[in-house]
C-alpha cells in the first residue's frame, strides 16, 4: 500500500512538471509547477541546505574565516566617505651600504603596510583548530592578527604605495617570496614583505670627511591625495638596528611636520617615513691622511738645519716629501666623493704641499745666491790674474771671503721659526672652521641651534 502511494505521488509530480514546462518561463523551470519543490527533493538522499558562502573567496587562518563578499570591488577605496588611513612600518634589520658615489642608501628591512577594510566578512571557524580551550578563550576573543593564506591577495584591495626617490626594491625569497598577510577580527589588514630597499639621498661633500648628511625616507600614495588616503608612521627605527661597519654613524628621527605632505599636479599628497642623519666617522681619515701629511710638513723643516752646500741630502729630502704629498693628494681625489668645489681634506693636503713647496723654494733661492756668488768670485779672480801685480793679495781676499762661515744660516733659522708659526696658525683656523661648521649642522639637525 505504501509503495502504491509513492508511485501515485511521483506520477502527479511528473504530470505537474510537464504542464508547468509548457506555460512557465525558462527561469522558473528548476522548480516543479510552482510548488517550490527543488530538484534534489526527487532523490532518495536527505535534503541539504544550500551554502550561501560557497561562491565567496575565503581564507581560513587560525580560528577565523575571512571572506570577500560578491559585491567587493578591489579597485575601490575601503572608505569612500573619508580618508583611508594607511600605516607604514619599516623594521630595519641592517643598512649594508651607503654609497657616496651614486648618492644612495640600501636598507634590509621588513616593509609592513596596515589598513582597515570594513567590507570584509569575518567569522569564527573551528574546522581546523577546534574550539578554544578555557585558557585560550581570552586570547581568542581579542583582535589579534591571524595569518591568512596568500591566495586572497589577488582579490583584495591593496594601497598604491610609492617610495619617493626609489632606486631599487627587491623582495627576498628562499623557497618562495618572503611575504605574509594578517587580518584580525576588527578588519585590520597587515601586509608584510622582507625587502632590500635602495633609495636616493641628495648629498653635499664640501666638508668631506667632516660632513653630515641628512636623508629622508618617504612613503606615500601614487594616485590618491591626502583627502582620499592618509599615511601614518607606525614607529621610528632604532639606532641599534645597524650591524654593518659603515663610514657613518646613523641616527633616526621622525619626519618634520612640513615633510609629511607635498604638492604635485595641483593636489596635496600625504607621506610618512623617517629621517636618517649620517655623521661621518673621522678617525680613519685622521690616521690615514691628516696625520701623515702633517708629519711630512714637520719633517720638511729639518731641511733648514742641513748645510745648503750639501745639495744631494737637502734636495732629496724636500723633493721626496713633495712627491709623497702629491701622491696622497691624487689618492684622495680618486677615493673622495664628488663635490662642487674643493673638499675639506683636499684643502688640507694642498696646504701641506704649499708648505713643503715653500721650503723647497727657499732652498732654491739659497742655491741661486750661492751660484751667483761663485760666478762673481770666478770673475773677480780672473780679473785679478789679468791685472797682475797685486794679484796674490787679491786671491787671498777672494778665497777668504768664499771660505768664511755660511752667510745663509741666518736665513734658514728665520724660516725655521716662521714656518712652524704659520703652520700652527693654519691649523687653528682650519680645525676651528671645521668644528664650527660641524657643530652648526649638528645643532640644526637636532633643532636646538640656528637654522
Amino acid at each position: 500500500m505504501q509503495l502504491l502511494q509513492n508511485q501515485i505521488f511521483r506520477l502527479l509530480i511528473f504530470l505537474d512538471c510537464v504542464f508547468s514546462s509548457l506555460i512557465l518561463p525558462e527561469h522558473k523551470k528548476d522548480n516543479f509547477g510552482g510548488l517550490g519543490i527543488h530538484n534534489n527533493m526527487l532523490s532518495d538522499e536527505p535534503y541539504k541546505p544550500v551554502d550561501k558562502t560557497k561562491d565567496l573567496v575565503c581564507a581560513i587562518g587560525g580560528r577565523q574565516k575571512i571572506c570577500i563578499p560578491p559585491n567587493y570591488q578591489k579597485y575601490d577605496l575601503p572608505n569612500m566617505t573619508g580618508p583611508t588611513f594607511v600605516t607604514i612600518g619599516v623594521d630595519i634589520k641592517d643598512i649594508p651600504k651607503v654609497s657616496d658615489q651614486d648618492f644612495s642608501i640600501t636598507l634590509n628591512a621588513y616593509f609592513n603596510v596596515k589598513w582597515r577594510d570594513p567590507r570584509l566578512l569575518v567569522s569564527k571557524d573551528y574546522s581546523k583548530e577546534g574550539p578554544p580551550k578555557d585558557h585560550e578563550s581570552s586570547e581568542d576573543d581579542g583582535p589579534s592578527l591571524t595569518p591568512i593564506n596568500l591566495h586572497i591577495l589577488h582579490n583584495l584591495w591593496l594601497p598604491d604605495v610609492e617610495i619617493l626617490d626609489l632606486k631599487a626594491f627587491e623582495t627576498h625569497s628562499v623557497l618562495s617570496k618572503l611575504e605574509g598577510i594578517w587580518i584580525d577580527s576588527n578588519l585590520e589588514v597587515m601586509y608584510a614583505l622582507a625587502t632590500r630597499i635602495t633609495f636616493i639621498c641628495p648629498m653635499r661633500f664640501n666638508a668631506f670627511p667632516m660632513d653630515i648628511q641628512i636623508c629622508k625616507f618617504k612613503v606615500g600614495s601614487f594616485n590618491y591625495p591626502m583627502s582620499k588616503m592618509t599615511f601614518l608612521a607606525e614607529f621610528v627605527p632604532e639606532d641599534t638596528s645597524i650591524k654593518s661597519i659603515l663610514d657613518y654613524k646613523i641616527t633616526f628621527n621622525p619626519l618634520d611636520a612640513t615633510d609629511t605632505h607635498y604638492m604635485a599636479i595641483g593636489m596635496n599628497y600625504s607621506v610618512t617615513g623617517f629621517e636618517l642623519v649620517l655623521t661621518r666617522k673621522m678617525s680613519f681619515y685622521i690616521v690615514t691622511y691628516y696625520l701623515p701629511s702633517g708629519l711630512f710638513v714637520v719633517v720638511s723643516w729639518i731641511s733648514f738645519l742641513v748645510n745648503p752646500e750639501i745639495i744631494p741630502g737637502r734636495m732629496t729630502l724636500l723633493v721626496t716629501i713633495f712627491l709623497v704629498l702629491i701622491n696622497i693628494h691624487n689618492t684622495i681625489q680618486t677615493n673622495s666623493p664628488k663635490a662642487e668645489g674643493l673638499t675639506a681634506i683636499e684643502c688640507w693636503v694642498i696646504a701641506c704641499i704649499i708648505f713643503v713647496f715653500g721650503a723647497l723654494l727657499e732652498y732654491t733661492v739659497i742655491l741661486l745666491k750661492l751660484k751667483l756668488k761663485k760666478v762673481r768670485g770666478e770673475k773677480f779672480v780672473n780679473g785679478s790674474v789679468q791685472n797682475g801685480g797685486s794679484g796674490g793679495s787679491r786671491k787671498k781676499r777672494v778665497h777668504g771671503s768664499i771660505n768664511r762661515p755660511d752667510r745663509f744660516s741666518r736665513t734658514d733659522l728665520i724660516f725655521l721659526c716662521v714656518f712652524p708659526v704659520l703652520f700652527i696658525i693654519f691649523n687653528l683656523c682650519y680645525w676651528t672652521a671645521i668644528y664650527w661648521w660641524r657643530w652648526h649642522n649638528w645643532t640644526r639637525v637636532q633643532g636646538v641651534g640656528p637654522a
